[in-house]
């Protein structure tokens, strides 16, 4: 069994590669599974990896049934090698050696086919994944929690103007009125995101609300919506999108509301890649370098 070398898959590489990475991935994630291989950060980045290179193949059109049934095969070829196999201890040592490199990175860029996710590890960074609506300049991903910079909350940010929305919402689709995803032409022929339509949606409020500068003094209403639409938005297809609206003030002279499609893209590999925790490092490795 061969594995691989880095974490990151280069944006729209030959699928044949592509999927070779997915399938090494598969298998040492099935053997880490069985033997606990892995700490959490390297379990992150196998996964953020993972993640992203299955993603690649939705995109290159491999359908998900081709892509569970074939991984599945090598995610149970793994476990039956057992924990004290070469292939697998070679796998493992691999992965290590090229997690030691990858943690150094602290900021990366997960191209969609419309929107980027810029996902941050830096605990001071006020957004650990975003993704601005270039339009509206709205922001959308996840926010860390101030003292409690692991906990990620799901938001998004709308520029401060005269009057504030009443409320927000976001139209996620739901499996259980349609299990495929949704890649239709709602919008037309015109190559934009085509979000569900909203028979087919279970749609979140926002619970909470706020007024935040962002490091540039600039001032935004920030909403919060629930831990569960992480979990409902993770399981989209990275070609799907999610609807965002904002339902004007009673006061407010224009009563249209603002609706704001985003991009699903790597969402659940970056989410992963801004979870691996910092390295410490003490001051003997720090003069070794």
């Amino acid at each position: 069994m061969t594995t691989i070398t880095a974490f990151a898959t280069p944006v729209h590489a030959d699928t044949a590669g592509v999927e070779r990475v997915f399938l090494e991935r598969s298998a040492i994630s099935a053997a880490d599974d069985a033997c606990n291989l892995f700490t959490d950060g390297e379990r992150f980045a196998l996964k953020a990896g993972l993640y992203q290179s299955e993603d690649e193949l939705l995109r290159a059109n491999y359908s998900q049934t081709k892509i569970d049934d074939t991984a599945a095969d090598v995610r149970a070829h793994a476990k039956s090698l057992g924990c004290d196999h070469p292939s697998i201890r070679d796998a493992a040592a691999t992965v290590r050696s090229s997690y030691r490199q990858f943690a150094k990175t602290n900021y990366l860029e997960y191209n969609g086919s419309h929107g980027v996710w810029r996902a941050s590890r830096v605990d001071g960074d006020q957004w650990a994944l975003s993704e601005p609506d270039k339009q509206t300049g709205a922001i959308f991903g996840l926010r860390r929690n101030g003292d409690e910079a692991h906990k990620l909350r799901l938001a998004v940010a709308i520029p401060e103007s005269d009057t504030t929305a009443s409320a927000a919402q976001l139209y996620i689709r739901d499996p259980a009125k349609l299990n495929e995803p949704w890649l239709g032409t709602l919008f037309g022929s015109n190559g934009q995101l085509s979000p569900p339509p909203r028979s087919m949606t279970t749609p979140v409020w926002a619970s909470e609300t706020d007024s935040e500068d962002d490091i540039t003094g600039n001032t935004y209403q920030v909403y919060y919506f629930s831990n569960d639409a992480i979990q409902r938005i993770s399981a989209l297809d990275p070609r799907e999108a999610v609807l965002l609206e904002l339902t004007p003030d009673p006061r407010a002279a224009n009563q249209k509301p603002v609706r704001i499609a985003f991009e699903v893209g790597d969402f659940r590999a970056a989410m992963n890649f801004v979870q691996i925790p910092q390295q410490k490092y003490s001051a003997s490795m720090d003069n070794d370098h």
